[in-house]
């Protein structure tokens, strides 16, 4: 199997089995990261911004792919001196191939999984079939198609210990009129809670998982810490 990937230098790579094997993905000779700023929404426990040198395809209905699906997930750790995270709302960059006509409605799944020796494990946390409570054309161009931040709230916050786990976010293009697929677009590794490189699968929700050391996604994690409950005392 091969991984399917964007590139500013190559608008659309179906890599060689041979260069699938050995990187999974698109050579970035001659297109630097660029550096931007998010803001931080709450608490945040994963903050990658988006670097616009490439994007992977996230799609339950990936027709680029060769299907029927291509699926990722990016890793994290929630450092909280042990008292807990409550994730509730995640926000990610993106955009639609090759048509550049957005969904009327998106249906995206979140999945958070734990982590065994670096690889997505058993899951924790579903939630099926959310609609974006927005998605804003940024006004940054990616492969001839437009940019967009999407920010989806959970319905039930995934209840999160110290430790490391991985999120899986995928759309469904199923219902679109065009061909278009929805790519995550890479961002920068966040220092503190984030772990170099990503994994990916070809079903949805991934079940057999591959390793990408070398990509990470552009992925804001937000929600509240646990405060530490606070005992009174009375002196008589």
């Amino acid at each position: 199997m091969k991984i399917v990937v964007l590139s500013l230098i190559i608008a659309l790579a179906c890599l060689p089995l041979t260069a699938a094997e050995q990187s999974h993905r698109v050579s970035e000779v001659n297109q630097p990261a660029v550096d931007r700023q998010i803001d931080r929404l709450g608490d945040s426990t994963l903050n990658q911004a988006p670097n616009q040198v490439s994007g992977v395809f996230s799609d339950e209905d990936c027709d680029i792919c060769g299907g029927p699906s291509q699926v990722l997930a990016e890793d994290f750790t929630v450092i909280t001196a042990g008292m807990g995270f409550d994730l509730e709302q995640i926000v990610i960059w993106g955009g639609y191939y090759d048509d550049n006509i957005p969904l009327a409605v998106d249906d995206f799944d979140v999945l958070v999984h734990s982590d065994a020796a670096g690889i997505p494990n058993a899951v924790i946390c579903t939630e099926t079939s959310i609609v974006p409570t927005s998605r804003t054309d940024t006004g940054v161009d990616l492969f001839g198609v437009d940019e967009y931040i999407v920010t989806l709230d959970l319905a039930v916050a995934c209840s999160l210990a110290d430790g490391t786990y991985w999120i899986e976010i995928y759309n469904n293009t199923a219902a679109g009129s065009s061909n278009n697929d929805w790519f995550w677009e890479l961002g920068n590794v966040d220092g503190v809670n984030g772990t170099s490189g990503s994994a990916y699968a070809f079903e949805a929700p991934g079940a057999t998982w591959n390793l990408d050391g070398a990509q990470d996604f552009a992925v804001q994690l937000n929600g509240t810490v646990v405060p530490v409950e606070l005992k009174s005392f009375s002196i008589e």
